[in-house]
């Protein structure tokens, strides 16, 4: 991370309760869902079709080579100026993890490109538990299918750093008292301490479009963030 870092806050005594009540309730309300929606899911087989480079889609999140360590999603948009897209499949590392519809209503999308077919209905989301995945290097690849059968493909590459648990249960095992400091960098809110399981982290709060509300985009180790600092997320030679 390389920027000029405009300090707020220096010292670890004066965090809001505010701000402790909303990174708990993203922890743990995150690690909740994905309890219940990885009981019900199921993963269909992989789709076939041909390329049909008319197909537009994003992938917003994961953030391109950002490191997560908490529950997120593998989400963006996908349209076609002429036919209504259906469903996109998503390949983690080359392997075929899943399969989502799409259909989310998406505004800035139709503002965007609106002489795109439905382009309204252009969001796709699925849950993702980055903690049981390796820690170090990934890219996921997500290919977007339109109801005649073709599709695109985007690529987003990042990595993973693991918390010792998958699920948290004890809210007593995050602890904000414990940050450094915040400060704001590139219009991202980062807390450089955060104590979870005896372990510090840095984190990152960013505003996302798509769910219209503030997020954790990154959670990374410990370490003092200055000018100079870069992030360590790189791709594997």
């Amino acid at each position: 991370m390389i920027g000029v870092l405009n300090n707020i806050m220096k010292t670890k005594h004066t965090i809001t309760e505010g701000t402790l009540l909303f990174v708990t309730i993203s922890l743990f309300t995150g690690a909740l869902l994905w309890a219940l929606l990885s009981q019900a899911q199921t993963t269909p087989e992989p789709t076939t079709g041909y390329t049909d480079n008319e197909v537009r889609l994003n992938i917003e999140s994961p953030v391109q080579l950002s490191t997560n360590a908490n529950i997120g999603s593998i989400r963006g948009w996908a349209v076609h100026p002429d036919y209504a897209m259906t469903h996109v499949d998503m390949y983690v590392d080359g392997e075929f993890s899943f399969s989502v519809p799409i259909g989310g209503s998406r505004m800035d999308v139709e503002d965007a490109f609106p002489e795109y077919y439905q382009s309204i209905f252009s969001g796709w989301n699925q849950t993702v538990n980055w903690k049981t995945m390796t820690d170090g290097y990934h890219v996921v690849e997500v290919r977007a299918f339109h109801e005649y059968g073709g599709y695109n493909s985007a690529y987003q590459e990042f990595c993973v750093t693991r918390f010792n648990k998958e699920f948290i249960s004890d809210p007593a095992e995050i602890k904000l008292t414990e940050v450094d400091r915040i400060h704001i960098w590139n219009d991202r809110l980062i807390m450089e301490g955060v104590q979870v399981e005896g372990r510090r982290w840095n984190m990152e709060l960013s505003w996302v479009t798509a769910t219209q509300s503030f997020e954790i985009t990154q959670t990374t180790a410990y370490e003092f963030i200055d000018e100079y600092t870069e992030y360590e997320c790189v791709p594997q030679e």
